[in-house]
């Protein structure tokens, strides 16, 4: 009915761990926003508006899958780098800005002269902590591009009150995918100590919660007993969570077209690889699978890859799976998160559907498959 590749996503899961994060918080004032970098899908986001949610954007893409999704400017927190001043004139209504480097401040104070008004500031801080994940999604460490380095602090602010630019707190982010929560206890402990120093009542901890892809995910009750005690005396505490609300409620179904057996390995090639899900090929990432229709029932050392022109598009390496029937269908789990949002359409492939399944069981559209036209109409 809808073709493969195929995202499905489940409405329930969804809005149980919006919940799940919000009682996390309880006795927090706690403005929850939703890292749109996750999953940029408005009718995803438009599941986590109804929960109280706003949304965290990296760039005008993403804000305008907040507006499609009703998100309105005051429950959006901009991020990000590299902010331009054209999309600092667009972006110039949102609540708060994560203000990345005493750069982006001087940038900040043209647009205040010019406008008169900017949003509240949160100034992001380098705590150089190190996360304990992949590099790639490590942002906390002094040689990461992000933030502010601590000594560096007390220039900027200098900045800051040398013009009219509002800093309303602190903003710490160290990476994604954590499954310890001593990093986190560790980084916000130093930016809570920061906050008290320099009499700020408010306070962004940033995102990064891990899932379970294999065998560990972030322990919630850990995280509540050590983490949440230093957030008690602020007045309002932001958090900008993504792959832990929408990871697990997503999976890929993929079309399988050949099982090949050399003397060397078997390899089941699927009709999607490193198009529809880059994170295996660019981080090493595990997705567990499922054959949804076995040949053999006995489990075989596999490599699940894709029909790609490269050697690295490859969704699993080393997978213990039943062999599946040509024609049948393997189901990647933990897809909701980094899947969609990180797809493209190399060898000219053309970008999945995307299907919700509502809380009354119902599975619904929510974004078409690609055609060549889509693919091809900026072409003059």
């Amino acid at each position: 009915m809808y073709g493969s590749p195929l995202y499905v996503y489940s409405e329930k899961i969804i809005r149980q761990r919006a919940r799940i994060v919000k009682k996390t918080f309880e006795g927090i004032n706690l403005f929850p926003t939703f890292a749109c970098k996750a999953n940029n899908n408005p009718n995803l986001i438009r599941i986590l508006k109804d929960e109280g949610f706003g949304t965290d954007v990296v760039t005008l893409g993403e804000y305008h899958a907040s507006k499609m999704a009703g998100i309105l400017d005051e429950m959006i927190v901009w991020n990000g780098n590299g902010k331009c001043i054209n999309e600092m004139s667009v972006l110039s209504n949102v609540r708060y800005v994560n203000v990345d480097s005493i750069e982006e401040l001087e940038r900040w104070k043209k647009i205040s002269t010019r406008t008169g008004q900017i949003p509240e500031l949160f100034l992001r801080i380098n705590p150089d902590v190190d996360p304990k994940t992949h590099p790639h999604i490590s942002t906390g460490l002094k040689k990461n591009k992000f933030g502010i380095p601590i000594d560096m602090v007390d220039t900027a602010l200098q900045k800051a009150r040398n013009s009219n630019l509002k800093i309303v707190g602190f903003h710490v982010h160290i990476g994604s995918q954590i499954t310890d929560f001593e990093p986190f206890a560790e980084a916000i402990s130093q930016v809570v100590e920061l906050s008290k120093r320099y009499d700020f009542g408010k306070i962004n901890i940033g995102g990064g919660w891990g899932i379970n892809y294999k065998d560990k995910e972030l322990d919630l009750s850990q995280y509540q007993r050590t983490v949440v005690p230093l957030l008690r005396d602020f007045e309002e505490v932001v958090v900008e969570i993504g792959r832990y609300i929408v990871g697990p409620a997503g999976v890929l179904i993929l079309k399988v077209e050949y099982v090949k057996r050399t003397h060397e390995k078997v390899f089941i090639v699927v009709d999607g690889g490193m198009n529809v899900l880059v994170r295996p090929a660019m981080y090493g990432a595990f997705h567990g699978a499922r054959v949804l229709r076995p040949e053999e029932e006995m489990k075989t050392e596999v490599d699940v890859v894709g029909p790609l022109c490269e050697s690295g598009d490859i969704l699993a390496k080393h997978l213990m799976l039943e062999i599946p029937k040509e024609g049948s269908y393997i189901l990647v789990e933990n897809a909701g998160a980094y899947g969609f949002s990180m797809a493209s359409n190399y060898n000219s492939t053309l970008r999945p559907a995307e299907v919700l399944i509502t809380e009354d069981g119902e599975p619904r559209l929510i974004r078409k498959r690609e055609t060549f036209e889509d693919l091809f109409r900026t072409i003059v």
